[in-house]
C-alpha cells in the first residue's frame, strides 16, 4: 500500500493537491485519468520533478473536507448530503473500471465543489486501501463534527458510524441508514440505530442499551435493573403495609 503524503499548492491562479514518493511503474488507471474526464473524480496530471515522480490534482473552486469543517458543525442535512454524494461517486465509478480502494478516503483528500457541495474524489491507483477500513476512519473522524442539538446529524452520524464498524456492510445499504429519517420513540429523546439490534443514540450523542416496549412506548431496561427502575417510584411504606396485610390474611 502506498502511503499518502500530500501537499496543497498554489501557481498562480490555480490550485493544486500534490501527492509525492509514487511509484514509478505506469498502471492503465494513470493512462486513463491522465487523458478522460470523469465525473466525481479530480484531474490528475503525472510529473516527474528531479528524478522524483508527482502526481498533481486540480483543486481550483473546491475546499477539502477538513478545511469545509475548520470549526465548524455539521447539521444532518449537511452530513447527509455529503455521505450521499461521496457514495454516489464511489459507486458511478465501477462503470470505468475503477476500484473502489484507489480512492483515498481522508478528510484532506475528499473535496467539496464551493458552488454545488458536491464531492469531488482523488483517485490513486497505489494507494490500495481496502474501502471498509477507510470507510471506518472517516466515520470516526466525522463523529467529532456532528451538531449535537441536531437531531438528524447525530442519527446519521452515529448510523454510519455502526454500520462501518460492521463486516459486510455495502456502500448502499450505508447509504439507506444515512438517507432514513429517525424513529423518535414517545416519551424518549433516544433514536434505534440499523445493525445493532436493542442499541439507540441519544440527542446527546451516546450510546444506550435497551429494547423498545409494544407500541413504540419507548425504551423498556432489561433484567434487575429494569425491575429495580419499575420500583423505585413505589412508596417503601406502602410496600410494607401491603406486605404486613397479606400476611395477616
Amino acid at each position: 500500500m502506498y502511503e499518502i503524503e500530500s501537499e496543497r499548492v498554489t501557481e498562480l491562479d490555480h490550485a493544486y493537491l500534490v501527492l509525492r514518493n509514487l511509484p514509478e511503474e505506469k498502471s492503465f488507471e494513470e493512462e486513463m485519468l491522465s487523458h478522460n474526464v470523469i465525473p466525481g473524480v479530480l484531474p490528475m496530471q503525472t510529473m516527474r520533478v528531479c528524478g522524483e515522480c508527482l502526481r498533481r490534482y486540480s483543486v481550483d473552486g473546491c475546499l477539502s473536507l477538513a478545511e469545509s469543517l475548520l470549526g465548524q458543525k455539521l447539521s444532518g442535512a449537511e452530513l447527509r448530503r455529503i455521505l450521499s454524494s461521496l457514495f454516489e461517486r464511489i459507486g458511478e465509478s465501477k462503470k470505468y473500471l475503477l476500484r473502489e480502494e484507489s480512492f483515498v478516503l481522508q478528510p484532506t483528500c475528499i473535496f467539496l465543489r464551493r458552488d454545488t457541495g458536491e464531492v469531488e474524489l482523488i483517485y490513486c491507483p497505489e494507494y490500495e486501501q481496502p474501502l471498509p477500513s477507510q470507510m471506518r476512519g472517516l466515520s470516526d473522524w466525522l463523529l467529532g463534527y456532528l451538531d449535537p442539538r441536531d437531531a438528524q446529524a447525530v442519527y446519521s452520524g452515529y448510523a454510519f458510524h455502526v454500520l462501518s464498524h460492521e463486516d459486510g456492510n455495502t456502500v448502499q445499504k450505508m447509504l439507506t441508514a444515512v438517507e432514513r429519517e429517525p424513529d423518535r420513540m414517545q416519551g424518549t429523546a433516544s433514536y434505534q440505530l440499523p445493525g445493532e439490534s436493542g442499541t439507540y443514540v441519544e440527542e446527546s450523542g451516546e450510546y444506550a442499551a435497551g429494547e423498545v416496549c409494544p407500541e413504540g412506548r419507548g425504551r423498556r431496561r432489561r433484567g434487575l435493573r429494569g425491575i429495580f427502575s419499575f420500583f423505585s417510584g413505589i412508596s417503601v411504606v406502602t410496600v410494607l403495609i401491603c406486605a404486613l396485610l397479606w400476611a395477616m390474611s
